[in-house]
């Protein structure tokens, strides 16, 4: 099986209280190498600067993500993200943007699953609707949809509710505060409940350390979620979309594969930057436990 993941690949500079390191990000590197990771054949649709490491190409492709001349940009630089963790502070700053991923870069192959994970709006509508049109299961993280950056670049949450999009996926991902830009409810169970009116039937909400919802079919499901010491978040939400995705695509039942999307999440949060991608053996019976104890707190 295959799949897509579409959004900017990026360099990150990450200022841990311990440490700061400079690693590959953004959703093809850590989504996209779990899923090969699982098995699957993986085709990245992003776009990279004259400044991407050549030696990081070679690496990538050696483990599964292999990109494409046509994925760099001549002129522009990688997108660049600075993360500074000051206690339970998580401050996020824009660096460095390349350019929008174009028409021309999308495959030509169908997909059984495409994960759609902009960072700073860099997939036009169009682009959306070729995925969209290619891929039998289409997932969204629209985190990159709801940020906008002040003059140092700092990202901040936006109100944001594109039809175009919303309409046409057959699940998300979101956190709180997304939840609350896309559907306008401070609730998250109301915010679900909006989403179903909208005909969109699978969704998840995270919460950090608080148990998840689950939006499937008609039935709310709350999830707890397994308590480990965070060393480092970044890319924990592409690792779930990854890990979701790999799950479904071979169960096709996505309240369970929602518990191994958070489990895997979870468990993530004690490696640092593309370490997450090696997930301990354990994930698949703490996914099993999270499974047993989900429990249904509402209909829509």
């Amino acid at each position: 099986m295959n799949v897509l993941v579409a959004g900017f690949m990026t360099i990150d500079r990450i200022e841990l209280p311990v440490r700061t390191i400079s690693s590959v990000g953004g959703p093809p590197s850590y989504a996209g190498l779990l899923c090969s990771r699982f098995g699957f054949d993986v085709t990245a649709l992003t776009r990279i600067g004259t400044d991407f490491p050549d030696e990081q190409l070679v690496w990538l492709a050696r483990n599964g993500l292999a990109l494409r001349a046509v994925d760099r940009s001549k002129t522009k630089k990688t997108t660049r993200f600075k993360l500074v963790v000051k206690d339970s502070e998580r401050s996020l700053y824009l660096q460095e943007r390349c350019e929008d991923i174009s028409l021309d870069q999308v495959p030509d192959d169908h997909f059984n699953a495409a994960l759609i994970s902009p960072l700073a709006q860099e997939i036009p509508n169009p682009v959306f609707e070729e995925v969209r049109r290619r891929s039998d299961f289409c997932f969204l993280d629209p985190q990159g949809y709801v940020r906008s950056f002040d003059e140092s670049g700092k990202v901040y949450i936006t109100p944001w509710s594109d039809e175009k999009v919303l309409g046409n996926v057959d699940a998300l991902k979101m956190d709180l505060a997304e939840c609350e830009a896309i559907t306008g409810k401070v609730s998250p169970e109301e915010g679900l409940r909006k989403l179903a009116a909208k005909n969109i039937r699978k969704a998840v909400v995270t919460r950090g350390s608080e148990p998840a919802l689950v939006l499937d079919g008609s039935r709310i499901s709350k999830v707890e979620v397994p308590t480990v010491k965070i060393v480092d978040s970044t890319g924990a939400g592409d690792i779930f979309a990854g890990a979701l995705i790999t799950c479904f695509l071979r169960s096709r039942d996505f309240l369970w594969s929602s518990c191994f999307g958070i489990a895997a999440s979870s468990l993530s949060l004690t490696s640092i930057a593309l370490g997450k991608v090696d997930l301990p053996r354990s994930v698949d019976q703490q996914a099993r436990r999270l499974y047993s104890t989900a429990s249904s707190v509402g209909t829509v």
